[in-house]
C-alpha cells in the first residue's frame, strides 16, 4: 500500500522519541475521520430533511467555507495529477496504491461536504455537528504528520547542504512537503469556519423576535459548550434576574406545538 511498514511497535512504544510510522499517518490517521464522515452523512441529510427554515443569504462565512474548500479540491486534485506525472511512467520512483487513492479519499469527501455548503445554505441550516467534527478529528489527527514532515525536511536539507549544489528540481518529497502544509493549514481554517454558525435564514416557519433564545442561531460548538447561555448566567450574576431578562421559548416547545401531539397520544391511549 504505502512501500513501508505501516505499524512498528519499535517507533511507536519502545523507544525515547515516540512516533508513528509516515504509513500509518498518511492512512489510519487521515482516512479515519473521512470514514467518520461518510459514515454519519445521514445526519446532514437528516438535518436538511428537517429544517423548518430556508434560504440563508450568501455571507462571508459560507463564502469563505466555499472558497477554502474549493481550494483543498483543486490541492487534493493536484495531488493525485503530481503523483502520476512524479512516480509514474518512466520515473524512478515506484507508484505506490497510497498515492492514487489517498488522494481520491480525501477529493471524495472535501467534494461532498462542498456540496453541503450550497445545499445549507438553501434549507436554511446554520450549523452542523457532523462537519465540525470532522475538521477537528482532521486537524487533530493530522497533528502527528506535522512533526514528521518537518524532521524529514529538516533531515534532508542538511543532505542538500553538504552536497554539491545541482540543477534546481522540485523533487516529489519537496513538493509533497507543501502540499501537506497547505492542506492542513486549510484544514485548520475549515476547522475555525465550523466553529460559527451560518447567517439567519430569510424564510422560516416560526416568527423570529428581537428577545428570541441564543441557542436557535449558535453554532454547534457553543452548543455542546453552553457558550449560548453564558450571556444569561453573566446577567443573573450581576444582578438578580426578571422576568423581562429571559428569552423567548423555543417555538418548537410552545403549548401549541407540544400540546396536539400530546392529546394524540393521551387520547389514543384513553380509548
Amino acid at each position: 500500500l504505502c512501500g513501508s511498514q505501516f505499524w512498528n511497535s519499535t517507533e511507536t512504544w519502545y523507544t525515547n522519541t515516540p512516533d508513528f510510522t509516515p504509513c500509518f499517518e498518511q492512512t489510519a490517521l487521515v482516512w479515519t475521520p473521512c470514514a467518520f464522515y461518510w459514515l454519519f452523512v445521514a445526519f446532514d441529510f437528516y438535518y436538511l430533511k428537517a429544517s423548518l427554515d430556508r434560504n440563508i443569504p450568501w455571507n462571508k462565512l459560507n463564502v469563505s467555507k466555499a472558497l477554502v474548500n474549493l481550494g483543498l479540491l483543486v490541492i487534493t486534485a493536484l495531488d493525485l495529477i503530481m503523483a502520476l506525472v512524479k512516480k509514474g511512467g518512466d520515473s524512478e520512483l515506484p507508484l505506490y496504491d497510497l498515492d492514487v487513492w489517498g488522494p481520491i479519499i480525501k477529493f471524495a469527501t472535501f467534494l461532498l461536504i462542498f456540496l453541503f455548503i450550497p445545499l445549507n445554505r438553501k434549507y436554511g441550516v446554520q450549523t452542523t455537528g457532523c462537519q465540525f467534527l470532522f475538521w477537528f478529528l482532521l486537524v487533530v489527527l493530522t497533528i502527528p504528520r506535522c512533526r514528521t514532515e518537518v524532521r524529514l525536511d529538516s533531515e534532508r536539507q542538511k543532505i542538500l547542504s553538504s552536497e554539491q549544489p545541482t540543477e534546481l528540481d522540485f523533487s516529489w518529497e519537496e513538493y509533497q512537503f507543501a502540499s501537506f502544509f497547505i492542506v492542513f493549514t486549510f484544514s485548520c481554517l475549515m476547522l475555525i469556519l465550523n466553529c460559527f454558525a451560518d447567517g439567519l435564514p430569510r424564510q422560516t416557519k416560526y416568527q423570529r423576535g428581537e428577545n428570541e433564545i441564543p441557542e436557535l442561531s449558535a453554532s454547534f460548538l457553543s452548543r455542546i459548550t453552553y457558550q449560548w447561555f453564558d450571556r444569561m448566567a453573566l446577567k443573573g450574576y450581576r444582578n438578580p434576574l426578571e422576568e423581562k431578562d429571559l428569552w423567548d421559548l423555543r417555538p418548537q416547545d410552545s403549548c401549541s406545538e407540544v400540546m396536539p401531539i400530546f392529546a394524540h397520544h393521551w387520547n389514543q391511549n384513553v380509548r
